[in-house]
């Protein structure tokens, strides 16, 4: 009866015929399809439901087993979750999610995302693996705030150690990569190791007179702005260990923050624990929510006691001058800490190395190894990628010592500091 009707409508039977056949191309598909959504709920994933602890800018594994009817295609994974393959095959695949939380704060993954298209690429349609995953990931300022915490109370003037200079001493200063012309001898091979290049010890000689720091508090987005604070916090943990009374400048370029003069240790701890977690924080309670409780009530009581004492009041100074800010540290024979962007703070910085060369001291440059990490442009990313690399190398050839935010990091867990 259907092939009389059609043959009346189709008079030509080559025609009826291809019809025919386009016809059963295109229900092949949604045949497929139906049937995949039949057996969809098949689709198993374990485990389920975990809860894991960061630091921001660090990676951890997942391994997962997951087992498919057919086979899927991972699609739309979140920037801070990777992959290790996004074909699941029919049957058991073993899947590796590589998690990188950028930045400090708490992510939640509650499906991943799957389609599936036919044979001809006609249809597709999306599925749901459920998953049940929270990463919460802490400032990368947590670690420097826990061994700060340590440290208050532990130190005085004299410090944890003399206060030194580099040289060719007995007594552990820092590390450091390798450059040309540094001994073999310094070589740290369980640290080159780990970290997959060379790193060399320095050891102290003789002492400096006094510790001076500034830090320009200038960042290019969230990611270095994290770096610079954990990095603030480090620059202050060095220096109280050299047991000398610290003068620190907070800047915002030729802007003067806050100045405090020949201050002791335990106040510096506590003035870069509490302007770092104000960096973190609008309202006290929301400590709780980036550190453990322990940790977030000794915070809070550091910064109720350094606010009452009106350490946290601002200047807001405008000054004229890069020699300006130079001149209200003491550099001569001094150890000095610079922290800040090095890209955005370029003329200070180099002239600050200049000086402290001309004055027989030491600089530390602490700096984010990669300040073009917040740029979404790869061509400005590659502009700041130049001009990083020459300000590195004008410091180089001026004898100054740059750290950067994972060196520093490395250092801290190495001493097995808990998170």
């Amino acid at each position: 009866m259907i092939l009389t009707v059609s043959t009346i409508i189709y008079r030509d039977v080559v025609l009826l015929i291809a019809t025919v056949l386009a016809f059963l191309v295109m229900m092949l598909p949604a045949y497929i399809m139906l049937r995949t959504k039949a057996i969809s709920d098949k689709i198993e994933c374990e485990p389920r439901n975990m809860r894991l602890r960061m630091i921001a800018g660090e990676e951890k594994d997942l391994d997962l087993i997951m087992y498919m009817p057919v086979e899927l295609k991972l699609v739309n994974l979140p920037e801070w979750v990777k992959a290790s393959t996004d074909i699941l095959k029919k049957g058991v695949n073993d899947v590796k999610l590589t998690i990188s939380p950028r930045i400090g704060k708490t992510y939640k993954l509650d499906f991943l995302t799957t389609t599936f298209t036919d044979p001809l690429k006609i249809l597709y349609e999306d599925f749901k693996i459920l998953l049940g995953l929270e990463v919460i990931a802490y400032p990368r300022t947590l670690p420097f705030i826990i061994e700060a915490l340590k440290m208050i109370g532990q130190t005085g003037y004299g410090g944890e150690a003399a206060s030194v200079k580099k040289g060719q001493g007995t007594e552990y200063l820092w590390s450091r990569e390798y450059q040309i012309g540094d001994p073999l001898t310094s070589i740290d091979w369980k640290a080159s190791a780990r970290l997959e290049k060379l790193i060399v010890k320095d050891f102290s000689e003789e002492a400096y007179r006094a510790i001076g720091l500034v830090f320009d508090t200038r960042a290019v987005g969230p990611i270095t702005s994290d770096e610079v604070n954990a990095l603030f916090l480090s620059s202050i943990i060095s220096a109280v260990r050299l047991g000398l009374p610290i003068t620190l400048i907070l800047k915002n370029g030729l802007t003067l923050i806050s100045e405090y003069r020949s201050i002791d240790p335990d106040t510096a701890l506590k003035i870069a624990i509490s302007y770092s977690m104000k960096n973190y924080v609008a309202e006290s309670w929301d400590v709780y929510e980036i550190l453990e409780p322990k940790t977030a009530s000794q915070v809070l009581s550091i910064i109720r006691e350094v606010e009452a004492s009106g350490l946290l009041e601002a200047l807001q100074l405008k000054v004229e001058s890069v020699d300006e800010v130079i001149s209200k540290l003491t550099i001569r024979e001094a150890m000095v800490y610079y922290v800040g962007n090095i890209i955005l703070d370029s003329e200070f910085v180099l002239e600050l190395s200049r000086m402290v060369k001309m004055n027989h001291g030491g600089l530390v440059v602490l700096t984010s190894g990669k300040p073009w990490a917040d740029l979404d442009s790869l061509e400005e990313a590659y502009i700041m990628y130049l001009s990083h690399c020459k300000v590195l190398d004008v410091l180089q050839k001026t004898g100054s010592k740059v750290i950067f935010y994972r060196e520093a990091s490395s250092r801290i867990h190495e001493q097995a500091v808990p998170v």
